[in-house]
């Protein structure tokens, strides 16, 4: 078998494409090259016209487009890349808000960063907590109660909110029972929703609304001589109104 029978598809069109140069033009291809491999080099070249014949067909709809960013997206990256709390801040800022900052523990694993201030609505004067947690990208607000629960009407409160909260879409009432404070929490997920100005703004709207009708219904609680008399009324009424809705089964087919 001769020499050139050992040379690679590649190597016959490089030979080829070096015995058509211009300075070669007088030259003769090389007694070395037999008809069967000006054929594969033929084949080849005509294979690689065929691809660039096809490319240029391509039309516009068949050409795959470029992934662009739109405005939301880039926003929500924009402020995934900025810290929670330095958001929380600025808002603060623009609004000439007074807040009183405390950084995480050292020994906090999740950085949770809360700002506090307090807010007057309907002559109501309460607090708010803002909670950061910059480790899992999590903000919860906070709408504090400016009175606390008594002892002896802590298990009617505990009743009250485990009804309310059983109908609650966003959010939800707790109590602390060492000391009996009541507030009401709203949270959302930082890294899925994004977080700028109108979306502060309508957390806040939500919590203060909610800790507004909190503050009326449990300083009525309080207000009550024998809450155990009351509270079976109104755990009466919240259960007939909760009845008059209408509620649906789940299917009957496992998924």
């Amino acid at each position: 078998m001769s020499h050139s029978n050992k040379l690679s598809l590649w190597q016959k069109i490089k030979q080829l494409l070096t015995a058509a140069e211009p300075n070669s033009a007088n030259k003769h291809p090389s007694s070395k090259t037999s008809n069967s491999e000006a054929a594969d080099v033929a084949s080849a070249t005509h294979g690689l016209e065929n691809e660039q014949t096809q490319t240029d067909n391509l039309t516009g709809d068949d050409i795959p487009e470029a992934s662009t960013t739109t405005k939301e997206e880039a926003d929500l990256i924009k402020s995934s890349e900025t810290p929670i709390v330095e958001q929380l801040k600025a808002f603060f800022n623009r609004k000439q808000w007074h807040y009183t900052y405390y950084p995480p523990r050292n020994s906090d694993s999740q950085l949770s960063h809360h700002l506090s201030l307090r807010m007057r609505s309907r002559q109501m004067d309460c607090g708010y907590l803002f909670r950061a947690q910059e480790g899992n990208n999590l903000l919860a607000v906070y709408g504090i109660l400016p009175f606390l629960i008594p002892e002896s009407h802590q298990g009617a409160a505990m009743l009250l909110i485990t009804q309310i909260n059983y109908d609650m879409l966003i959010g939800n009432l707790e109590m602390d029972m060492s000391d009996g404070e009541v507030r009401y929490k709203h949270a959302i997920d930082v890294e899925a929703v994004g977080l700028d100005d109108t979306i502060i703004e309508h957390l806040l709207q939500s919590v203060v609304a909610m800790t507004t009708v909190s503050y009326e219904l449990f300083s009525d609680l309080i207000n009550t001589p024998d809450p155990s008399e009351d509270i079976a009324t109104l755990l009466s009424e919240l259960r007939q109104q909760e009845d008059a809705r209408t509620f649906f089964l789940p299917t009957q087919y496992v998924q």
